[in-house]
């Protein structure tokens, strides 16, 4: 299975986010290839370095701005993109699951982006906030003021897990296909309307 783990790459942010991070990377990836948005520097450089160690193989993904940066990878399977959307479009068709942890104004881009793009049937795969440090705490209360105040209907909840245990996250995307009761299915009307831009076509399979 091919994770996506969306996250910093700053280096300056609290040891605590880098310790928290090694531990979780290193039970969630054993046995699963890595994508990422192509960094060697913080939370990105450990998703790269246990995703390696644990001998995965690394998807990076890269807007061309930055694709320097492979330089200092060791990727399998590098993409450029020419903007950051078009790479946020890249990863989530790259990816069987998207995995979301502590990062900055990037990781919430590609986290926003992905629940919406979901929740109007644009692709259905999981997508998960890990919150072991309690870092999203604040922007998950946001999200409730945004339900509570019917912004937001109630039902679109379903469109990602928030967890703090990484055996749950494992089991929830280990078994997407089975526990989602619509598996990966488009919907019709969807497909009607030209909307699937995320199928599992033209990904790089190992």
């Amino acid at each position: 299975m091919k994770i996506f783990i969306g996250c910093s790459a700053c280096d300056e942010i609290p040891s605590e986010y880098f310790d928290e991070t090694k531990r979780f990377l290193e039970k969630l990836m054993s046995g699963h290839d890595l994508v990422f948005g192509t960094c060697k520097s913080g939370l990105m450089g450990i998703a790269h370095d246990i995703t390696k160690e644990l001998g995965g193989k690394v998807i990076g993904v890269c807007p061309d701005a930055y694709k320097d940066d492979f330089k200092t990878l060791k990727c399998d399977v590098e993409i450029t993109t020419k903007t950051v959307s078009e790479r946020t479009d890249s990863v989530i068709r790259e990816s069987d699951a998207l995995v979301f942890i502590a990062g900055g104004i990037g990781t919430l881009y590609e986290l926003l982006t992905a629940i919406e793009c979901k929740r109007c049937h644009e692709f259905d795969k999981p997508i998960v906030i890990y919150n072991g440090t309690g870092y999203f705490d604040k922007l998950l209360d946001f999200f409730e003021q945004l339900y509570t105040q019917r912004f937001v209907r109630e039902k679109d909840k379903k469109a990602y897990l928030i967890s703090d245990s990484v055996e749950e996250i494992k089991d929830y995307i280990e078994n997407y296909n089975t526990n989602n009761q619509n598996g990966n299915i488009i919907p019709t009307s969807a497909q009607k309307l030209g909307v699937v831009t995320f199928i599992k076509k033209d990904t790089h399979e190992f």
